[in-house]
């Protein structure tokens, strides 16, 4: 979610290299990292995924675009995101354009609510995350879990293989972003498996673009399969995500077999 999701990878190990957020000479050896004379924090791999994490709990929204290209179609994605480390008090807004069809979602209170092309005109699908079964619950259990703060750390820590910067660096959201390069091992990543991991090339690079808060500002991943790119902005503003009107709503619990 990524967060996505960001969220959605993982980290741990050895460092390419400890450098400092300007991109100079590396200093700071110790392996836990630290701050520059600037009070940034000096990301490495064996702090990176804690440091992102921990300033995204205390930061708690964000919104995020995302564009990505897969089985030949684009996809587009606006969202407002509530993080908490209770997955069922997280919350999000989405809207998605799925090679020119239009999906919207709100995900609130362990229920997500979807408005489809070939649902009733102006109805929302209810179905909550915990009468999901089969693919739909395996998918929604991701949506939760990219939400989730802790869990996100720990997938992170377990498919890092290194994190270097770059020295780049570019304004984004306001301010100076500093892109750091994260390789990922493609077998570590959690929920990925089968045909889905079959098709990954074994190492993954994302550009990670952090500002002085140590927020992730834009991430790019240029895998040939799957090139995606997700901003964020909007970090710790508040952000108002409400159900749909009851009238609204329709019960999609029978989709689920229950």
């Amino acid at each position: 979610l990524a967060l996505a999701l960001t969220a959605g990878c993982g980290s741990s190990a050895d460092l390419a290299g400890e450098e400092e957020r300007s991109g100079s000479s590396p200093s700071q050896s110790s392996s836990a990292g630290g701050s520059t004379d600037e009070g940034a924090t000096t990301l490495t791999s064996a702090n990176f995924a804690d440091t992102i994490a921990d300033a995204q709990v205390d930061a708690k929204s964000a919104h995020m675009a995302m564009s990505m290209k897969a089985a030949g179609q684009t996809i587009a994605a606006d969202a407002d995101v509530v993080a908490d480390s209770d997955p069922a008090k997280a919350k999000m807004r989405m809207t998605m354009d799925m090679g020119g069809q239009s999906v919207e979602m709100v995900m609130l209170d362990g229920v997500i609510y979807t408005k489809a092309p070939g649902m009733p005109e102006g109805k929302w699908m209810k179905i909550s995350l915990d009468d999901a079964s089969g693919a739909a619950a395996e998918s929604f259990g991701q949506m939760r879990d990219s939400m989730d703060p802790a869990k996100n750390i720990e997938n992170l820590k377990a498919a890092l293989k290194s994190v270097k910067a770059t020295g780049e660096t570019e304004t984004l959201d306001g301010v100076e972003a500093t892109r750091y390069d994260a390789v990922l091992d493609t077998s570590k990543i959690a929920g990925v498996e089968g045909a889905a991991a079959a098709a990954l090339p074994a190492e993954i690079t994302y550009q990670y673009w952090v500002g002085p808060d140590d927020l992730p500002r834009k991430i790019v991943i240029t895998m040939a399969q799957m090139p995606m790119e997700m901003s964020f902005s909007k970090w710790g503003e508040d952000v108002d995500i409400t159900a749909p009107p009851a009238g609204q709503v329709v019960d999609g619990s029978s989709l689920m077999g229950r």
